[in-house]
């Protein structure tokens, strides 16, 4: 699940929900959501994933 994946990368570093949602330029809401599988990144945010990680 991308969720999953996309926990992963954010505790690989070492960011906090808040940290990690904020470079994505998403609310810590909305990227607590996504892990838990419970909403779909966009495609905005899955650019900004790729260019920043």
């Amino acid at each position: 699940m991308i969720g999953d994946k996309i926990r992963a990368l954010r505790k690989l570093n070492n960011l906090n929900q808040v940290e990690f949602a904020a470079s994505l330029g998403i609310s810590q809401g909305n990227l607590s959501e996504i892990e838990k599988g419970k909403s779909k990144p966009s495609a905005d945010t899955l650019q900004a994933l790729r260019r920043a990680y």
